[in-house]
Parts: structure tokens; sequence; C-alpha cells
């Protein structure tokens, strides 16, 4: 399993946080499953995206 995350300090707009999350995906394999939480408060956002690697039988 992967795990990034990142904390955006500050007042920060919604389309940057996207840019990122899209930045991450782009660097995956697409067949992996994936979990995104956030936590959004005023003075700073928390993006926590984990990967789980796929199993091949």
């Amino acid at each position: 399993m992967k795990r990034f995350e990142k904390i955006f300090r500050g007042k920060i707009s919604y389309k940057r946080i996207d840019k990122y999350v899209n930045l991450v995906r782009k660097t995956l394999d697409p067949d992996d499953d994936m979990a995104i939480e956030f936590d959004i408060q005023d003075d700073y956002q928390h993006i926590k995206i984990e990967v789980f690697d796929r199993v091949l039988h």
C-alpha cells in the first residue's frame, strides 16, 4: 500500500486541490484501487490518498 499526504495551509482553492489529486492519479496504475480522504478546515486542508496494490493470482 502506498500513501500520499499533503497539507495545504491557509485558504486554498478547490482547483488547486483537484490539480494535486489528479497529478497523483496520473502517476499510478489506473487498475489500482484508491481511497481519498480529506479534512477541510478554515486554516488548513489535509488530503490523504491511499493506494491499494493489486494482487495477481
